[in-house]
């Protein structure tokens, strides 16, 4: 009967464990009847195998395999078989990452806090897409990563850069390339991508009044298939939007 190490030493799952001392049982007599095969492919159902464990449990089939012979050539011959079906099956997965996701609410400064995290954290470049930035906290996250050589860049509402409080001409003076919908309707978009990387998005607009009076909310992660996105969508909308020049 297995134990529950591998050949290695290293302890096997508890079912690996069970499922080889299936598989040992079948094989006592060196024959795999139909209803043994069966009966093997509901277990290995049943226990959910995959990845690592079957991998696992290939090896130590093989062993048992191995313990019916005597001469080396023999034993060769199976770690030669082993060696060589291991290249029809499809290699084991990585295992997956962990998604960082993060939720913020306002009013409060927990937005403006977690905005100014998020500028900081880009280490190469920071897109953002806004429709207004009037939020001297933002504006100053903004600038000081712009100015440590981070390439930033903005798009914004057209309309709004006649607001009173936009920071959009200071950010695009101190050398920011920015630019703006040209059409009778707003660019409505609240949200920044760092490094291609994570996201940050929701509601929230980078406004004083958002974090002072507004309930709104805010949401930041890492998620591959959702930064993907917003980084296609922020390319596009760069190629489609024109570029702000200073009156």
């Amino acid at each position: 009967m297995p134990n529950n190490q591998d050949g290695t030493g290293r302890r096997l799952s508890v079912a690996t464990t069970e499922l080889l001392r299936h598989f040992a049982r079948a094989f006592a007599d060196s024959t795999l009847s139909q209803q043994e095969a069966r009966q093997l492919r509901q277990q290995l159902a049943e226990h959910g195998q995959h990845g690592t464990d079957l991998h696992e449990l290939r090896h130590e089939l093989f062993n048992l395999a191995r313990s019916r012979f005597n001469s080396f050539q023999d034993k060769a011959v199976v770690e030669w078989l082993e060696t060589a079906s291991a290249l029809l099956l499809p290699p084991a997965a990585p295992p997956a990452r962990a998604i960082r996701s993060e939720v913020h609410f306002s009013p409060g400064d927990e937005c403006v806090a977690a905005i100014q995290r998020f500028i900081k954290q880009a280490a190469h470049q920071l897109d953002v897409c806004v429709f207004t930035v009037a939020d001297d906290r933002l504006t100053d996250a903004l600038l000081t990563a712009h100015r440590r050589g981070l390439r930033v860049r903005l798009l914004t509402d057209n309309e709004k850069l006649l607001d009173r409080g936009s920071d959009v001409r200071q950010l695009a003076a101190a050398g920011i390339p920015t630019r703006i919908d040209h059409s009778e309707y707003h660019m409505h978009h609240k949200f920044a991508v760092a490094d291609c990387r994570t996201v940050l998005t929701g509601s929230y607009n980078w406004t004083r009044s958002a974090a002072e009076h507004n309930l709104e909310n805010l949401l930041i992660t890492d998620d591959h298939t959702l930064t993907q996105r917003y980084c296609q969508e922020f390319e596009r909308l760069w190629e489609q939007m024109k570029v702000f020049n200073i009156p």
